[in-house]
């Protein structure tokens, strides 16, 4: 198949949960503006069959689903045992580069906050690349970062990562 000069993708899903995937190619001779056009039509035709977003998903659910243990030490909790949380008030990102880190503030943490790897957004239904990151963001629905503690040097427990985001 020749390359498409532009491409749309998405996954939706429909109120049960089950995940469907859909593209659409940019035809030879379109422009731009008749693609996008063609996109939001489909778009629209997709909504009003039913389907809708993982966001949307997510808000048909008690709670969002638990990070698939890609949680940065293999699944293992951190020393410290028990799993605390907060109320979330910021997203921010604290690294970039190869290894972004973002850190989740909020509670008794609105200073430095708490470390938060990517795919424990991702598994929050929290897109990373959505999120802003030279600027601060506010989550639009209440969520609870759900952390745990390690022994830092002086044998102290201190906050060590959040390990998922639920709805709160």
């Amino acid at each position: 198949m020749q390359e498409s000069k532009g491409v749309w993708w998405a996954k939706l899903y429909t109120s049960d949960g089950t995940e469907h995937s859909f593209t659409l190619r940019q035809e030879d001779g379109q422009s731009d503006a008749e693609f996008l056009e063609r996109v939001m039509g489909f778009q629209d035709l997709l909504y009003g069959l039913g389907y809708i977003s993982r966001s949307e998903l997510a808000g048909l659910l008690p709670q969002l689903p638990p990070p698939q243990q890609a949680n940065g030490n293999g699944g293992q909790q951190a020393q410290g045992g028990d799993e605390k949380s907060f109320a979330v008030e910021s997203i921010v990102l604290a690294s970039g580069g190869e290894h972004p880190r973002w850190v989740v503030k909020g509670g008794n943490f609105l200073k430095y906050g708490v470390t938060c790897w990517p795919e424990t957004l991702e598994a929050a239904a929290i897109p990373v690349s959505k999120l802003d990151a030279v600027g601060v963001n506010t989550p639009k629905i209440p969520l609870m970062a759900v952390y745990v503690e390690k022994a830092n040097d002086e044998g102290k427990l201190v906050p060590d990562k959040v390990v998922r985001l639920e709805r709160a």
